[in-house]
């Protein structure tokens, strides 16, 4: 995976992950079970598998420890890192976090050029804002 990619994909988690949790905050994360990727939960991606069982009202450690399970067989350095970012989106997504918090769990796991290069790809201007803020600007 290219850095570009890591960027446009972190983007995409992020972008993702902030319409899931406002949703689950306003309506309860059992929602979320028919915003669910089919696809990409065919294809086992970490993101789609965390949000299934939170849906489904698996508790944090057992979601915790499943996507650790699946992020500790990645043998790619990057997919592993994207991996963990989604995890970490899926598990603020659990425990109700506000969108901020989300955000700055989500970006802890990328450096200030990955955050920076990240931003390009951010398409709503909340995104802007929370990158703003995230970055102390």
């Amino acid at each position: 995976m290219e850095k570009l990619n890591f960027a446009q994909k972190t983007a995409q988690i992020a972008q993702r992950a902030y319409e899931l949790n406002l949703k689950a905050r306003k309506q309860g994360v059992t929602v979320l079970s028919n915003d669910i990727d089919a696809e990409g939960l065919k294809n086992q991606d970490i993101f789609e598998i965390g949000i299934k069982l939170a849906a489904e009202g698996a508790d944090y450690k057992f979601i915790s420890r499943i996507l650790l399970n699946k992020i500790n067989m990645e043998q790619d350095k990057l997919l592993k890192r994207i991996k963990t970012i989604q995890q970490t989106a899926v598990l603020c997504i659990h425990k109700n976090y506000n969108s901020w918090m989300l955000f700055n769990a989500v970006f802890s796991n990328i450096s200030a050029n990955e955050r920076e290069e990240t931003k390009k790809y951010l398409k709503d201007n909340i995104f802007t804002e929370y990158f703003r803020m995230y970055s102390g600007a």
